[in-house]
């Protein structure tokens, strides 16, 4: 799975130069140096207890683990495997047998190296959660794979970000990437470059942006405002910073929390999408549609909107649903549709205007779950597989209750299914059953226009769907 942004968080104009598929170069903008103190800040409106790349399923931590961590393998182009920890590796042509060489300089810390030794461990684990039976020796320095049949998906797998080398140290986990976390508390993570540079980010600050920490962050110096809602961002950054619009693999849905199936199957078909989204996101003005919550550019998806038939029963009418509003900037669009639904259907909509912040930690804790009905839910995916897209709705990590078991199975084989084809079949069922639950309802998929300080070189981002840049790469 590959784990996203907060999951209240939307954001993003049309305008600007567009991003599908390309690569990003910001290289001498302007002459200006855009980190005097070599410190990289961006904003987020949820900072995690801990940190681990295994159970990244919030925006704040998959950012960071993209700095603390490499898997073993990167498949950008979609095409080609390269690696940043292997000195050499090598596959045959059947798919049967693999070899991988570690670059024994590396370090998780100090005095944790990435050594033969636990090469072969991470290989030993990473490939029993793959699934298929193997064998595992080694070969001097290097360890070798071998499968009694075709594995194409193998290397893919061991290109998943959560399936990167890492160790636990407390609340954090340390990997191959060029930061360690330093600190995490309330308000901030802490990075720290391993090995630091010249003219380049050798620190990294993530800090939270909630209503007892805007007064004390000095925006002037803040590199990365995406994280944000557009409405959250300074007025001054469309302006100074360089813009580019990134068509993304995101779709924001209305998630459908509620125990009575008659209750969730009437609101999946009375709420209408594209009324729904032009009263909770009053900024945004352009959408792409989708059908289900799979966006375009991923295998299995469909445009349009979902087929509904609003049709109210009368033991239904007076049911009273609550909404769990992350926005600010939507409060009269709110009130007045509620209304309006009420109106239409005999449905009390009750509007608990939380803010994103306080939406975040209730949808990410269990015990909460219990504390809305509805709420906006953004499933991001920096890759074109089709399980990311499912991981707030089923599965381990789902913020909604009353799944059945079921969908869960069916997304844990879609996990581990190798099989393009059979990926795609999977994934079109399981689509096809959240709507037929009714536990889900697909608004729109995204699109943002991403800000970043001028002057800056090696700046990546488009590419593959990517919008978040590899902090280590940055120079000026």
């Amino acid at each position: 799975m590959f784990r996203r942004p907060a999951v209240a968080r939307e954001a993003g104009k049309k305008g600007g130069r567009p991003l599908l598929g390309a690569l990003l170069l910001l290289a001498g903008i302007c002459g200006c140096r855009p980190g005097a103190n070599s410190t990289w800040t961006a904003l987020f409106t949820y900072i995690p207890e801990a940190v681990h790349v295994e159970t990244a399923v919030d925006g704040t931590s998959y950012y960071v683990c993209r700095q603390t961590h490499e898997p073993l393998f990167r498949h950008e182009d979609g095409q080609n495997y390269v690696s940043r920890v292997l000195s050499a590796w090598s596959r045959n042509l059947k798919h049967t047998e693999f070899k991988f060489c570690p670059k024994e300089r590396l370090v998780f810390e100090p005095g944790q190296p990435f050594s033969p030794d636990f090469l072969e461990k991470f290989l030993s684990g990473s490939t029993k959660k793959y699934g298929p039976a193997f064998t595992l020796e080694r070969s001097g320095a290097c360890s070798v794979v071998r499968f009694s049949s075709p594995q194409p998906g193998y290397l893919n797998y061991l290109s998943r970000l959560e399936n990167s080398p890492s160790i636990s140290n407390g609340n954090r986990s340390s990997g191959l990437g060029p930061y360690s976390i330093e600190n995490i508390s309330k308000s901030t993570v802490l990075l720290q470059r391993k090995t630091p540079v010249s003219s380049g980010y050798n620190r990294i600050e993530i800090r939270l942006f909630g209503t007892g920490e805007k007064e004390h962050i000095d925006l002037r110096k803040v590199s990365d405002f995406n994280k944000l809602s557009s409405f959250q961002q300074p007025d001054w950054v469309k302006s100074e910073y360089a813009g580019f619009d990134n068509i993304e693999l995101r779709v924001v849905g209305l998630a459908i929390n509620h125990p009575d199936p008659r209750v969730r199957k009437m609101l999946y078909n009375c709420i209408n999408p594209r009324e729904f989204r032009k009263m909770a996101v009053p900024s945004r003005k352009d959408y792409y549609d989708v059908q289900t919550v799979l966006p375009l550019g991923v295998p299995g998806a469909l445009g349009g909107t979902p087929s509904q038939t609003c049709s109210v029963p009368a033991e239904l009418k007076g049911t009273s649903v609550i909404f769990a509003n992350s926005r600010t900037d939507n409060y009269a669009q709110v009130t007045q549709y509620a209304h309006e639904f009420k109106k239409r259907t005999g449905i009390e909509l009750v509007v608990k205007n939380l803010g994103a912040e306080e939406v975040d930690a209730m949808l990410l804790d269990p015990k909460r779950r219990g504390q809305y009905n509805l709420a906006l839910i953004v499933t991001y995916n920096a890759r074109q597989d089709q399980e990311g897209f499912f991981v707030f709705y089923v599965g381990a990590n789902k913020v909604i209750g009353y799944v059945p078991a079921s969908l869960d199975r069916m997304h844990f084989a879609l996990e581990r299914e190798t099989d393009p084809l059979r990926k795609k079949e999977l994934a079109e069922t399981l689509a096809a059953e959240l709507g037929k639950h009714a536990l889900a309802i697909p608004l729109y998929q995204t699109f943002a226009r991403l800000y970043y300080p001028p002057g800056i070189k090696n700046l990546s981002v488009g590419r593959g769907f990517e919008e978040i840049p590899d902090i280590g790469d940055l120079r000026w």
